[in-house]
């Protein structure tokens, strides 16, 4: 039985007659994942999302194909006004939040710092619109903290406050000295599969283009939770594929998370808690990894 959120497509993509077997990976709000097996033997994976999580397959077109970034294949999609469906390779069946070596966490870090410099080095084939309507400037960023501190639920809160006083010097350094690179903002053990040969990175769905490495901060945090690796084995892989000094790219993370937890936060407590049910839970864990990443860059300066 196909589930219901395909059912408007179905005369747009006869594969979804073919499905013998939907197995859920997913379901929320604004998105639906299935791995589905065909008549062929075949499987693939179909992913349903609505409003803006339906231009993920635009976001696969414009900046992760094109930048050659290590993705699934796209075998087709269909974006109507409010939606979109995407059949895409089903590229492994374990993710690192399934099986969480160590290893595994060693060999995200390198992944994610060949993804940078390859995204980097070839931003030049990316029309300059496409990267107009992707990137996010300093100035969109501190946005985005205006607005939480405007929020409900986190008006004028004393954390927020304290690093808007600092982040403005931060922000402006990091954008001139660290090039431009493409952002996953999601790059967590769960989008992450184990292949024989690495690492890949799996929905791509809020990439955008900026040169914070909110993504390795994440990635840090999940390894010291997981598999008791410390930011400094985390770090390690990563310099081995870029030319940073290790002070410099220590606070590239702490910037890095900031910009994350901020564009998290905006997006949570202005109708992202309505979407992911039970993440209203998140905001005060966050807030305290805002307030130690604060510590760490005052401490260091």
């Amino acid at each position: 039985m196909i589930p219901t959120c395909f059912s408007a497509y179905c005369t747009m993509i006869p594969l979804l007659n073919e499905v013998t077997e939907w197995s859920l990976l997913r379901k929320w709000a604004l998105s639906e994942v299935y791995r589905v097996k065909l008549k062929t033997g075949e499987s693939r994976i179909i992913k349903w999302g609505g409003s803006e999580m339906a231009w993920e397959a635009e976001i696969y077109q414009k900046l992760v194909h094109p930048l050659e970034i290590k993705a699934p294949h796209i075998f087709e999609f269909i974006q109507l006004k409010d939606s979109g469906v995407m059949i895409i390779e089903d590229a492994g069946k374990r993710n690192l939040e399934q099986q969480p070596e160590p290893e595994y966490f060693l060999e995200a870090s390198r992944e994610l710092a060949r993804l940078r410099v390859r995204a980097t080095a070839n931003l030049r084939v990316i029309p300059r619109k496409t990267i107009e309507v992707y990137s996010v400037s300093t100035d969109e960023f501190l946005q985005l903290l205006d607005d939480l501190l405007k929020s409900k639920k986190l008006e004028k809160n004393r954390v927020l406050l304290k690093v808007k006083r600092v982040l403005p010097r931060h922000l402006e350094k990091l954008y001139q000295m660290v090039p431009t690179s493409l952002v996953h903002h999601d790059y967590h053990a769960k989008n992450l599969l184990i292949q024989d040969n690495g690492i890949m990175p799996i929905d791509w769905s809020i990439a955008y283009l900026s040169p914070h490495l909110g993504d390795l901060y994440c990635l840090i945090t999940e390894a010291q939770a997981w598999s008791n690796l410390s930011r400094e084995d985390m770090i390690s892989p990563f310099l081995d594929v870029t030319d940073f000094h290790i002070d410099h790219l220590n606070w590239q993370v702490r910037i890095g998370g900031l910009c994350w937890l901020i564009k998290t936060l905006r997006w949570l407590v202005y109708g992202g808690t309505e979407i992911i049910p039970g993440s209203e839970a998140w905001i005060p864990d966050l807030l305290n990894d805002v307030e130690n990443l604060y510590q760490e860059l005052i401490n260091d300066v």
